[in-house]
């Protein structure tokens, strides 16, 4: 039975049918889809602010679009995605998208018609050989460094850890009997999205989060310069000095002309002083009495 209306179990995207499809396989991730886009309502937010600050590429007003599944770069084209996903060849569907705003209480009601004129298949992961799905993850990591640099935090969050839900799909990877360099090329590169994750979690202020993924790097790699940098920059702001002083003493040692790890070194080298000052005042103060 073919169900008209389909809604996320997080209430996000919706869609309801205008015209029903014809059975066929369903986009699943790197499948390219042709779609039509009409009728866009944007609710709360004007047309020049969903361009600039939701940075939609597929709500950029042209009507026609080719894309692949998987390759979004910001919220509204992820939830897009989403509903593509749940749609048949030929459908043609309403998607009603609630972007959440800065005020919680508050969503960016966005809505769209959207036609499914072709899917192009692609094979589903689980037949993804190892060295494909090191391939795709290495450029969703790249892409996801560019959103970095850009700022993006959210939006490069999500490409390292897409990419990160691939290479796990390769675990246990002794199992696998792979060739001894693509084995190291897929454990580093597990590494650097950690310690990319870590980097987006720090920029948000999620400092228990940088701090797990942190040390996920450095029970690997004890000498990771960036991933001592942003633990100990992360246990400072949990107001743990002592365990930032000894990480960014560690990174400091490491890469003493470094400026950033410098600055931060010293910060915490003054405060973890002070702090054991005020402890020896402490005991001096117990013993005189």
């Amino acid at each position: 039975m073919l169900l008209l209306t389909w809604e996320s179990a997080d209430k996000v995207v919706r869609k309801d049918i205008i015209k029903p499809g014809i059975f066929s396989k369903t986009a699943t991730e790197c499948a390219r889809c042709n779609i039509i886009i009409e009728n866009i309502e944007v609710d709360n937010r004007s047309t020049q602010d969903k361009n600039e600050k939701l940075n939609s590429n597929v709500l950029d007003g042209l009507n026609e679009k080719s894309l692949i599944i998987g390759e979004a770069d910001n919220e509204i084209d992820r939830q897009i995605e989403r509903a593509l996903q749940m749609m048949l060849v030929l459908e043609k569907s309403l998607i009603t998208i609630r972007v959440p705003s800065e005020d919680i209480d508050k969503h960016s009601i966005i809505k769209a018609q959207i036609t499914m004129n072709h899917i192009e298949p692609h094979k589903p992961i689980w037949e993804w050989t190892p060295e494909e799905k090191y391939q795709i993850a290495s450029r969703y990591k790249e892409t996801g460094v560019q959103l970095f640099k850009e700022q993006r935090w959210v939006d490069a969050f999500y490409r390292f850890s897409k990419a990160c839900k691939i290479l796990i799909t390769l675990e246990p990877i002794a199992d696998l009997e792979l060739d001894k360099k693509l084995e190291n090329d897929i454990n580093n590169l597990r590494l650097q999205l950690y310690n990319n994750m870590a980097g987006c979690h720090l920029k948000r202020k999620n400092y228990e989060y940088t701090v797990s993924l942190c040390t996920k790097v450095l029970d690997k790699e004890i000498n990771n310069v960036k991933a001592l940098y942003r633990r100990g920059v992360a246990y400072g702001n949990l107001k743990n000095i002592e365990r930032a002083f000894l990480d960014l003493r560690n990174a400091f040692n490491l890469e003493p002309h470094n400026p950033t790890i410098k600055q931060q070194y010293l910060i915490y080298d003054a405060k973890c002083q002070e702090a054991n000052k005020k402890c020896d005042d402490m005991i001096r103060r117990m013993f005189k009495a």
